[in-house]
């Protein structure tokens, strides 16, 4: 019998895999590990499941990426638009004003300073006004959120707003006066694979678990057995460990256990996610903007962001084209959720050429990938839910770890340090291989 199982091979269970090191194994489902954080693509053309980047105000965590990472890695400046009224505005928004009319600049600063929504809110769209005032709010905030969580702002609740900044009022004061200004400065600078996409990342830490990673290993039963745990996969064969990590979606880890309590089943099915599309299309030549990403509140264009996969990385294109990924949030059971490849493409075309982006007889690629489990929704009674869920897991003895397991909404960074504060738990220091070399952290 093992130490410790690890089910799912995404960044969550691949850094516990590299954190625990002999005696753990990581098993995988898929034939490429690596999860959210995969690339896709064809004909020279690569794409990531959403956009990617490395970046994080905990140092130890963004150390322990970049150290597996090595010399495939490149540092780049954030360079995000929003698209507003046809004008690509610098992003944050807040910090972008000065490339509006006069008028709404004095609006915008207005109602941010004489805001009068002072109640303590209570629902996420409360938040909005609270904090932003009436014009930030319904210009951008408003539009925007409610397009990528496809779900009215006030049925959303407040546990995630720690991720959306405030903006400083004597940068709003600043920008609207014509006086550059930079947000989000933790995200300025990023890093990103030189080569490979941003899958570069999590076959870089697989390299670290080695054998130890099992793919093609669909785990379909869990069972208590002599003090531990037996996991049996769709082969038939079984595995048995001391202590299991899951990283897999909660209801994928509830069928696996198959004798979950009707009230906690029912917790967990009202737990609400947005599926993903993302829709890669590639160009010949080379007039696209140079920028990271452009953001889109408006309801006439599908997706809400566009990546340009180009300024990432090169090695992301053939020579001489450039590409977009269009990324679309889809609720389940949703018209959306129920359109072909061909639809999303045909659609996706239209709105770039629309938008001034790019011209039909320059689209030399297009591909589609669809993401089930992309963006946890904080609902209503999310909390209650959560708790009712997770007190039952850790009532079996389980431990989980990642985005969906733990249902959160979290970043590369989040990942890597809940990992890290695991391994040490179930380990008491994580495995000397995996630790940073002296000087990391300087």
């Amino acid at each position: 019998m093992k130490d410790v199982g690890i089910l799912g091979g995404g960044i969550s269970g691949l850094f516990m895999g590299r954190f625990l090191g002999e005696g753990s194994e990581v098993l995988e489902r898929d034939s490429t590990p690596g999860g959210l954080s995969r690339t896709f693509g064809g004909n020279g053309f690569k794409s990531d499941i959403g956009g990617h980047i490395l970046f994080s105000k905990d140092k130890e965590a963004l150390a322990h990426s970049l150290h597996v990472l090595g010399k495939n890695v490149r540092t780049a400046r954030r360079a995000n638009r929003i698209l507003y009224n046809g004008v690509h505005v610098k992003y944050p928004f807040e910090n972008g004003i000065d490339q509006l009319a006069p008028e709404e600049r004095v609006e915008i600063l207005c109602d941010f300073i004489e805001n009068p929504h002072k109640e303590k809110p209570t629902q996420f769209k409360e938040w909005m006004f609270h904090v932003f005032g009436d014009a930030l709010t319904n210009k951008y905030m408003l539009p925007y959120n409610e397009k990528i969580w496809k779900t009215p702002s006030e049925d959303m609740s407040l546990e995630w707003v720690e991720r959306v900044p405030r903006p400083p009022l004597r940068d709003l004061v600043k920008t609207a006066i014509g006086i550059s200004t930079e947000g989000y400065t933790h995200q300025l600078y990023f890093q990103y694979p030189e080569k490979g996409g941003f899958e570069a990342f999590p076959r870089a830490i697989a390299d670290g678990v080695g054998q130890r990673l099992f793919t093609n290993c669909d785990v379909q039963k869990l069972k208590q057995v002599d003090g531990g745990w037996a996991v049996i996969t769709r082969d038939g064969s079984e595995r048995r460990y001391k202590q299991l990590v899951s990283t897999l979606p909660i209801n994928t880890l509830f069928d696996a256990l198959g004798d979950v309590p009707a009230e906690v089943q029912a917790a967990a099915d009202a737990l609400r996610f947005n599926s993903l599309r993302v829709v890669l299309v590639g160009i010949k030549g080379e007039t696209l903007p140079e920028y990271t990403a452009l953001y889109v509140p408006s309801p006439e264009v599908l997706a809400h962001r566009l990546c340009f996969n180009h300024v990432f990385s090169p090695d992301l294109v053939p020579a001489g084209h450039q590409s977009i990924s269009c990324e679309i949030t889809v609720r389940p059971g949703s018209d959306l959720d129920q359109w072909s490849d061909d639809q999303l493409i045909t659609r996706k075309v239209d709105d770039l050429v629309k938008v001034g982006l790019l011209k039909k007889e320059q689209v030399v690629h297009t591909q589609v990938h669809r993401e089930k489990y992309a963006y946890v929704v904080y609902d209503r009674g999310y909390a209650q839910r959560v708790k009712v869920v997770r007190d039952y897991i850790e009532g079996r003895g389980l431990h989980i770890a990642g985005r969906f397991a733990e249902y959160q909404y979290v970043n590369t960074d989040a990942c890597v340090r809940r990992a890290l504060e695991l391994s040490k738990q179930l380990r008491g220091s994580i495995a000397p291989e995996s630790r940073l070399p002296e000087g990391a952290l300087s």
